[in-house]
């Protein structure tokens, strides 16, 4: 593909306002100094895409659809596996997306290589991993996998969203601005989510602005943060924060991952490119696991921001214990039966002390 040059979009201004008006917290974020010897706007280079699923065949091959509907192409594909159980190589070598026929034993599968629906010319290649490692896992694999094959940006994304069509070519329309881009959202029921944010470095908690950028005709924000379900990330940036961390298993990997990168370069919300969430905007009651793993891995996190910002960590601390109480206190109004999920928040909180990360339930 021929080399092109970056176009930057308008927007409402130098920073597109995001994090220049003062927050509703004690903390407004400060973003780290500008990086010495910024990079230079990169060309638009090679894209791979990377897909991690675990047993959504049917979302995966609409992902995958809307990969190849993308008006700017891309360059590759990467779908990472999480030892799915529900036949998802069997679905895709039906559909022509893979050439191979998986084997029986599974535990024998090498990866299988095929290309993007409707696009013979864009190879794609599935790997299947021995065991569920989690998002942080999938994405440890698929990023690791994506630079070292030569990559220069790559889209990261679950296989319960799938792309519009101009997703891509908007995403890199600020690729002059900026090495870590995100799109915005939108649920199945026509609700967008409102992403725009950051992580207070003096508390540690994700704070939402409810898209007040947006809402005020600017075309994009800066954060701290980031997301896996469309980040797009240069691969400059890979080489200075490395790999997702998989100790993380599920939660947390990607707003780690965001905040990284912001030391580097400028992190986007964007407000034009579009992933289609396939889910309802209702938030459902808070399950096992996500009490589990987001209990245990806000000490991860504590962390990644202790050797990241230096101050602030006693108070940072003191809202972890916040945080557990939060829990404890969602299980005293929502759950008839609160015995067994106190008992699985304060081992989530055990393990986030002792260090215990990775798969824990």
């Amino acid at each position: 593909m021929p080399k092109q040059e970056c176009v930057v979009t308008s927007s409402g201004g130098r920073f597109g306002g995001s994090l220049r008006h003062s927050p509703p917290d004690p903390g407004p974020l400060t973003l780290s100094s500008p990086p010495q010897g910024e990079l230079p706007p990169p060309s638009l280079g090679s894209v791979a895409a990377i897909v991690v699923t675990y047993n959504r065949r049917e979302l995966l091959g609409e992902c995958l659809e809307g990969l190849g509907r993308q008006t700017h192409p891309l360059n590759a594909t990467f779908v990472i596996d999480n030892a799915s159980s529900d036949g998802t190589p069997e679905l895709l070598y039906e559909r022509g997306i893979i050439q191979e026929r998986a084997p029986l034993d599974k535990s024998r599968l090498r990866d299988l290589r095929g290309s993007l629906p409707g696009h013979p010319e864009i190879p794609l290649i599935y790997r299947r991993l021995p065991e569920n490692t989690g998002g942080a896992g999938g994405f440890h694999e698929g990023v690791k996998t994506a630079f070292e094959s030569g990559y220069d940006w790559l889209w990261l994304m679950d296989d319960d969203v799938e792309p519009t069509p101009s997703c891509l070519s908007s995403l890199l329309s600020f690729c002059g601005l900026s090495l870590c881009i995100h799109p915005s959202k939108q649920f199945e029921d026509g609700v967008r989510f409102e992403w725009e944010g950051y992580i207070s470095p003096k508390t540690g908690r994700r704070i939402y602005l409810q898209d007040v950028s947006f809402k005020r005709g600017q075309a994009y924000c800066e954060t701290n943060t980031g997301c896996f379900e469309g980040m797009l990330i240069h691969r400059s940036i890979v080489e200075k924060i490395g790999f997702p961390d998989k100790r993380f298993f599920i939660g947390f990997d990607d707003s780690v991952y965001g905040f990284l990168a912001h030391h580097h370069t400028k992190v986007l919300y964007t407000r034009d490119p579009l992933m289609l969430k396939k889910a309802r905007s209702s938030a459902p009651p808070i399950s096992d696991r996500s009490l589990y793993y987001g209990m245990r891995n806000s000490f991860l996190r504590h962390s990644y921001l202790n050797r990241s910002v230096g101050r602030h960590r006693i108070l940072r601390s003191l809202f972890l214990v916040v945080k557990f109480f939060d829990y404890f206190s969602n299980i005293l109004m929502s759950r008839k039966v609160k015995r067994p999920a106190i008992g699985l928040l304060v081992r989530a909180a055990r393990d986030g002390l002792s260090g215990r990360f990775g798969k824990g339930l």
